[in-house]
């Protein structure tokens, strides 16, 4: 019983770490497909136990205006990356994250971490 046990905790394990790497594989893809600009940020939310994590990625171009965007939400292995095409032809000065994400606080703040750099510079 124990063994049986221990088999299916590591074959769950296994199959875990498979579809985290097809997680961050979708990512990674989506990141690469972007229209490259001038400035490329990423940006996620702090993380909770049992909240959905986001992970935000923004290109700008040299006047600083969204070319692109990826948003990638979600508590399981099986979220994907979707465009947020409300960000999009948006200068930075003009990008309130809580017009953008009315409802949503863990978007807000992962667009904040995205953008935060470019405003430092």
């Amino acid at each position: 019983m124990t063994t049986t046990l221990i088999v299916i905790a590591i074959i769950a394990w296994c199959i875990q770490i498979i579809f985290s790497w097809l997680q961050i594989h979708r990512f990674n893809r989506a990141f690469l497909a972007m229209k490259q600009g001038t400035y490329l940020g990423i940006g996620r939310n702090k993380t909770m136990r049992f909240k959905p994590r986001v992970l935000i990625a923004i290109s700008l171009d040299e006047h600083q205006v969204v070319v692109d965007s990826v948003l990638m939400k979600g508590i399981t292995v099986f979220s994907l990356p979707k465009p947020i095409t409300q960000l999009h032809g948006l200068s930075v000065a003009d990008i309130i994250p809580n017009n953008i994400f009315p409802n949503d606080s863990a978007c807000q703040n992962a667009l904040v971490v995205a953008l935060s750099l470019k405003n430092n510079n």
